[in-house]
């Protein structure tokens, strides 16, 4: 089936043949991909050995849904060895980035950077991972777009990361705004490494200023409101907006879930973010439910994340849950900001970081906040006590 001329198929690719027709109902589906997919020529190449069965080869292809379910299925069926995809991809677009950069000096300073402060925040394995690794992809590659126009700058000047005095790159950063921040663990990289005296700070994130949104409390719970009788949204929208709005629970989180975060009680249904298990308001638990009962879509059956993504092993990402809420005019950094508010003028910062995942310190950060001085809180629950 994959190769459609004479040749002699790659023997590896037949574990991937295997692995897409496991399920005879899909057949006319593996077909149909297979003809009219983006891959399909790659695919083709590696099972005529024209081209090399590994991750690199899908990654110096346009990046794209096409390029990421390949890279899946390929380490779904075992063809290759499972990898971040997100991190080779990255490789590759360095290879070919910095080979455009002019000065030698820098194209060899940076691939150090890089391979030893940027791709290692890559850890975990694509398909088994917690993270949205799309969105560090991205700004990954951002980052050191800044950092080199920062030594394209440093050449203009006749300078080098040793030369140039510290009003000066004071000047570019506050010229450059939060990209010039981004310098920051470059430089703090560099001085470690004895390259450069000068000093940076990261950007300061104000807690109090991510708070003050045109979001209300009533606004919060009109957004829930909506969001239960909205049938026109995407189911595994709706719940996930659920969860952010009335938990605080970032979308990042959310995404991430597992199935086995969820037990059931009867008609209960428990939700657990961090190391105690919340009981999820009726209405919320039975979304819920039917989220967990939809069939996985595509050539796999999995069984790991709640909000199952439409390649292999993967869960959906942040941008969509977050697009269908946002087109409906539903602000969820603004509400989620509101929640935690809330909650933690309920709730003890010990409490609040074991139900909903989250650290002590931002817990804390959140109490002092929310103008809840809960100092007291260990003695008033020993004397507040039954008798």
């Amino acid at each position: 089936m994959i190769s459609d001329d004479h040749s002699t198929p790659h023997p590896r690719l037949l574990a991937l043949e295997r692995y897409l027709l496991r399920d005879e109902n899909n057949a006319d589906a593996v077909i149909s991909w297979i003809r009219r997919s983006p891959m399909a020529r790659l695919v083709h190449d590696m099972a005529t050995h024209r081209t090399p069965i590994c991750l690199r080869a899908v990654a110096k292809h346009p990046a794209g849904g096409a390029t990421g379910y390949l890279a899946a299925l390929l380490m779904e069926s075992g063809v290759v060895p499972t990898e971040n995809f997100d991190r080779i991809r990255l490789e590759v677009w360095q290879e070919e980035y910095f080979a455009t950069l002019p000065n030698p000096a820098n194209r060899s300073l940076l691939k150090q950077y890089a391979a030893w402060i940027v791709n290692p925040r890559f850890t975990e394995v694509a398909h088994l991972s917690t993270k949205d690794e799309s969105l560090r992809h991205r700004g990954s590659k951002a980052h050191l777009i800044a950092v080199c126009d920062f030594l394209g700058t440093l050449d203009d000047l006749n300078l080098d990361l040793g030369t140039i005095p510290q009003r000066i790159f004071d000047d570019y950063v506050a010229r450059h705004g939060r990209t010039g921040k981004q310098l920051t663990p470059f430089i703090r990289w560099a001085r470690t490494r004895g390259m450069t005296h000068l000093h940076s700070e990261y950007l300061q994130s104000d807690l109090a200023d991510s708070t003050a949104s045109a979001a209300t409390n009533d606004q919060r719970w009109a957004w829930v409101k909506e969001l239960l009788a909205a049938e026109d949204i995407g189911l595994s929208a709706r719940v996930a907006g659920l969860l952010a709005i009335i938990y605080g629970t970032a979308l990042t989180r959310v995404v991430s879930l597992r199935c086995e975060a969820v037990t059931f009680d009867g008609d209960s249904t428990y939700l657990s973010l961090g190391t105690e298990p919340i009981k999820l308001p009726d209405a919320v638990g039975s979304l819920l439910r039917q989220l967990l009962d939809v069939a996985p879509t595509g050539f796999h059956d999995d069984n790991t994340w709640i909000f199952k993504g439409d390649r292999p092993g993967r869960h959906l990402t942040t941008a969509a849950l977050r697009l269908p809420l946002t087109k409906r005019g539903i602000n969820i950094r603004a509400a989620k900001n509101v929640a935690l508010l809330n909650l933690a003028r309920d709730l003890p910062p010990s409490v609040l970081a074991d139900l909903l995942g989250i650290s002590i310190a931002a817990a804390e950060r959140w109490s002092t906040h929310s103008a809840h001085d809960w100092t007291d809180y260990p003695r008033v629950r020993l004397t507040t006590g039954p008798d």
